[in-house]
């Protein structure tokens, strides 16, 4: 498919919406809604942001793990631009940049943390439409106080 084929703009519309059905789920903390966008297995990297190694994971944990992360927080916005998507049958993969702001307010430091990079999506095409498979997280830069985070998670 061309991008100028009908099939090919619906799908690159549909996975726009779901990208962007993803920060907007995550920054109401909709964790049902954030569930409902992924595969049933989820390929997480994130070792730019915390070390490790990438892994798969049950959607459910996978979802816990953001509940976990952000629920405490008193506030939390993810912007998402500039997608490049890549169709490839029944799969597609999405390159954005992403910004995310987190703030939790606190007597130990700084109030905020915005973090900045790319996100490089892996879709998959289901029977509900296309659903979010794998993702990476490449950190680009970071100010503020990344410990609000681990703050908001232990309170």
């Amino acid at each position: 498919m061309t991008p100028s084929d009908p099939g090919s703009v619906a799908d690159r519309l549909e996975i726009i919406e779901l990208i962007g059905s993803l920060s907007l789920s995550l920054d109401a903390r909709d964790w049902d809604a954030v569930r409902a966008l992924f595969t049933d297995e989820v390929y997480s990297d994130r070792t730019s942001l915390f070390g490790g190694e990438p892994v798969t994971l049950d959607a459910d944990e996978f979802v816990e793990g953001w509940h976990q992360t952000l629920q405490n927080l008193d506030a939390v916005n993810h912007l998402v631009a500039n997608h490049v998507i890549t169709l490839e049958g029944d799969k597609a993969k999405c390159a954005a940049n992403m910004q995310g702001v987190h703030v939790f307010h606190n007597p130990s430091g700084d109030d905020m943390w915005t973090v900045g990079g790319r996100h490089d999506y892996q879709l998959q095409r289901t029977a509900a439409g296309w659903r979010i498979s794998g993702l990476t997280f490449t950190i680009s830069w970071a100010t503020g106080n990344m410990n609000i985070v681990a703050l908001a998670a232990a309170g």
